[in-house]
């Protein structure tokens, strides 16, 4: 599995001059995957599609938050990067059915 550095973005325009910050980039680079894309076996990559986006004031209240990100719905055809595998939720199948093609985002904030 490679990084595919993503130079244009339309998430870019709203992450630029420190508007706010994507908390997800607090999870190791290779494990911030949300969606997994495939047009055959010659084209298979995961992406990040999904983000929590936090003000400055949010996240620094927040400093040592991690989202968490849940990959327990995906279809058997999702591979997984070593040491990444989990338990497939019961009714996950081959393609269908899936939770969702992409990966729910979590966060715990404090907010007082």
């Amino acid at each position: 599995f490679q990084v595919v550095d993503e130079a244009q973005s339309s998430i870019n325009v709203l992450t630029a001059g420190g508007f706010c910050e994507n908390v997800v980039e607090r999870r190791p680079e290779m494990d911030r995957w949300s969606f997994y894309h495939t047009r055959g076996p010659q084209e298979r990559h995961l992406c990040q599609l999904d983000y929590i986006l936090l003000s400055k004031a949010l996240a620094a209240k927040n400093a040592t938050a991690v989202p968490e990100i849940i990959r327990n719905g995906q279809p058997w055809r999702t591979i997984f990067p070593p040491g990444q595998e989990v338990e497939r939720f019961p009714r996950a199948g081959w393609d269908r059915p899936k939770a969702s093609d992409h990966c729910p985002v979590v966060i715990n904030l404090d907010m007082a």
